[in-house]
């Protein structure tokens, strides 16, 4: 069979089966405003339609440990409705939004999905790919000599080109959304956007039923797990509750063990990204005069260096992360699973999976490293419970499976 009758005889052979669609989130927590854009993902594309979401694991894009487990918070997504719950690597989840979104993107397409959906405040995709497109004509951004954030700068040059594109940029999830479909220009899928309703990212007040998974966050971590009850799905109350119960919940970034990290890191000289901004000098000065984790964050924040880029920064240099990390993935790591979920499974040939940690030893010696590193970090995630984990938790989890 020559490559042309290959490809179409594969082309027609996955057309046969439901759709794939992907969706990128955290789901720190997953909450009803999750659930809302499972369903309209899949009442877009037929009640058959299989969803994969890419995850996040314990460690989240804004710089910080995630509230609860990821395979806790796969649990809860899998229950409000996904198919498949894979966890995002961990260099990209702690990257900035082109790689957290490249990331993602590429183990979303090398799972076989036909589409991407995401939420945005502006649900006009085409708008959406216009300022995707301008972005990708930008020149690389090396010049930037005004002070501003790369984001704001970037914005500025949009602004130039599509007033209209660029006022896309004032959101997160419609930030995310370009990047999303950026990233689509090297693995190509079909975009979908769904409109967000409800509170927006850091809105402290609920509305239309949905609330922000900043406010909810907030709520748990105090102890306030009734005031999430409105705007949680039952099923992820359930799950939170019985984390509570077993010391897994609420994790809280540990100040005092994050510094020690980070002065190590530095004695080591391995607190280091390669700007040539000052920011790495700026982020090392914090490091040395500062007394906990945030107050290091406090003290290197400016204008141009936004908390996030520098909370990023300092946690993945805490866990060892190289500052030249590619983002794309080299497995598939499975956190949760439905039976349609498991079908999917069943047809994979591309990326190694892994279904449970027990067996990553047995994988090729040039992952290794990589496999190494996300054992440290669940085990320094383990540490952050309110009933820490002794050394080696990361080999005894297995994925949910909902029967």
């Amino acid at each position: 069979m020559n490559g042309a009758l290959t490809r179409a005889f594969y082309g027609d052979l996955m057309n046969s089966f439901p759709p794939v669609c992907g969706i990128v989130a955290e789901y720190n927590p997953f909450h009803s405003g999750h659930m809302f854009h499972i369903r309209r993902t899949r009442e877009s594309l037929g009640g058959d339609a299989v969803i994969v979401c890419v995850m996040s694991g314990n460690f989240v894009q804004r710089g910080d440990f995630a509230v609860l487990d990821k395979y806790a918070r796969a649990e809860t997504a899998v229950r409000g409705g996904a198919d498949l719950v894979l966890e995002l690597p961990l260099a990209a989840a702690l990257s900035s939004a082109e790689g957290f979104a490249r990331g993602a993107v590429a183990l979303l397409h090398g799972i076989g999905c036909r589409y991407l959906s995401f939420g945005a405040e502006t649900a006009d995709i085409s708008l959406v790919q216009q300022a995707a497109e301008a972005l990708n004509a930008l020149p690389p951004a090396a010049g930037n000599r005004s002070g501003l954030s790369y984001a704001a700068y970037r914005q500025q040059e949009l602004t130039a080109l599509n007033p209209a594109a660029a006022a896309l940029l004032t959101s997160p999830n419609n930030t995310l959304g370009i990047e999303y479909c950026r990233a689509l220009r090297d693995f190509p899928m079909q975009p979908l956007a769904v409109a967000r309703r409800g509170a927006g990212h850091d809105e402290a007040a609920p509305a239309d039923g949905f609330a922000s998974a900043s406010l909810l966050r907030g709520y748990l971590r105090e102890g306030g797990e009734e005031r999430c009850a409105p705007y949680l799905p039952e099923s992820s109350i359930e799950v939170w509750r019985r984390e509570k119960a077993r010391g897994a919940a609420p994790v809280t970034l540990p100040e005092g063990a994050m510094l020690t990290l980070l002065r190590a890191a530095l004695f080591r000289g391995a607190l280091a990204t390669g700007s040539a901004d000052g920011f790495d000098e700026r982020c090392a000065a914090a490091v040395y005069s500062a007394v906990s984790f945030s107050d290091a964050v406090e003290k290197a924040q400016t204008r141009r260096f936004p908390a996030a880029r520098v909370r990023r920064t300092l946690l993945r240099a805490a866990l060892g992360i190289s500052p030249d990390a590619s983002p794309l993935p080299s497995y598939a790591r499975v956190l949760a699973f439905s039976a349609r979920g498991r079908t999917l499974l069943r047809r994979q040939d591309g990326l190694p999976l892994i279904v449970k940690p027990v067996t990553e030893k047995q994988l090729p010696d040039a992952l290794q490293p990589s496999l190494r590193l996300d054992a440290f970090a669940d085990d320094l995630f383990g540490l952050a419970r309110p009933a820490p984990l002794p050394g080696g938790e990361h080999y005894r989890k297995t994925p949910f499976h909902l029967t």
